[in-house]
């Protein structure tokens, strides 16, 4: 009897623990187990993720579009007229500007001209002091009867204005005799700079095209560079009327055929000097450095993508003004 006890609970002690350790071995994960499901659950991860990206997302490309639009950065820099200049000065209820340049301003004489349009877009009144066929810089180092057109240069017209002596202007126009050369005279001989409140300066490629030089290291009032005759007539003008707020434009723009045929573009053709990029950045630089504004026409206004606002290659049509006309009053009229 008691050997049979002893059996049954040795037995039962047996079934227990073999019992007790089944159930301990249920509890635990098998380790690989855990690596192979982690291992598909990644795989099909992968597998989705590729075929979502190989599906792709619906695109607004057209392969069969063509566009010869460039983004490209405008130069302009804005600089308002000290306050201090201004106080004490009586309004006179109109916004007096006046123009000194060339072809662009006197292409027309009409209501579609430059100064026409600038009335219009800007609500101003404009008197155009520019010359056909002048430039910023001189062709000569003195004045010669063989080229008058330096003596209607942009620093000796803004000399002659400033100092109200229009002796050497008098004999160049009376040579010249065209009707926008005198019209320009006698605007500028009847202006009262006291009551000009902006002026204007905008000459087109004539510079480049005459192969003026750019710029002087060593002289930066060289009136027959560029840099130097702006310089210049920026400084004449600043230190006599400071409360005159002075716009540049840049030239726009454009091509044109030499006398032999050979097709110029001012983008692309170094004509000694550089490309009219080159004139443009030296026109900028001026204005940084003299504090006045500089409106970029060539790539905010009339680039290579606007033929159509050109005549000839590079004369301003009516569009090409208005273009113009709209850069400057959207300008001018930020400080209203």
């Amino acid at each position: 009897m008691k050997q049979d006890e002893q059996r049954k609970q040795t037995s039962s002690h047996k079934h227990n623990s073999s019992s007790g350790h089944r159930r301990r071995k249920k509890k635990r994960l098998n380790g690989h187990i855990i690596f192979f499901a982690v291992l598909a659950a990644a795989l099909l991860i992968t597998v989705v993720q590729l075929l979502i990206w190989n599906k792709g997302k619906k695109s607004d490309y057209d392969p069969n579009s063509t566009s010869s639009e460039f983004d490209v950065e405008v130069l302009d820099y804005l600089m308002p007229v000290d306050p201090d200049f201004l106080k004490d000065r009586p309004d006179d209820g109109v916004t007096t500007v006046l123009a000194l340049g060339n072809d662009p301003f006197t292409d027309s004489q009409d209501g579609e001209s430059l100064a026409s349009l600038i009335e219009k877009e800007a609500d101003v009144k404009v008197l155009n002091g520019a010359f056909p066929g002048s430039t910023i810089a001189m062709k000569n180092q003195t004045y010669a009867n063989t080229y008058p057109l330096d003596g209607l240069s942009l620093y000796w017209t803004a000399a002659a204005v400033c100092n109200q002596n229009f002796d050497l202007m008098d004999v160049v126009v009376r040579d010249l005799n065209t009707e926008a050369h005198s019209s320009a005279l006698e605007t500028l001989r009847a202006v009262d700079m006291e009551t000009v409140d902006d002026l204007i300066i905008f000459y087109d490629l004539q510079d480049y095209m005459g192969r003026r030089i750019v710029y002087d290291e060593n002289n930066l009032n060289n009136l027959n560079s560029c840099y130097g005759a702006l310089n210049a007539t920026i400084q004449l003008i600043a230190e006599q009327y400071p409360h005159i707020r002075i716009f540049v434009f840049s030239p726009t723009w454009g091509t044109f055929v030499e006398g032999d045929g050979t097709k110029r573009d001012a983008d692309l053709d170094d004509m000694g000097n550089g490309t009219v990029a080159d004139y443009v950045n030296w026109e900028l630089e001026v204005c940084r450095s003299n504090g006045v504004t500089f409106i970029d026409m060539y790539y905010g206004a009339v680039s290579m993508d606007n033929e159509d606002c050109l005549t000839d290659g590079w004369h301003l049509n009516e569009k090409g003004r208005k273009r113009v006309a709209k850069r400057f009053s959207e300008i001018l009229h930020r400080w209203d």
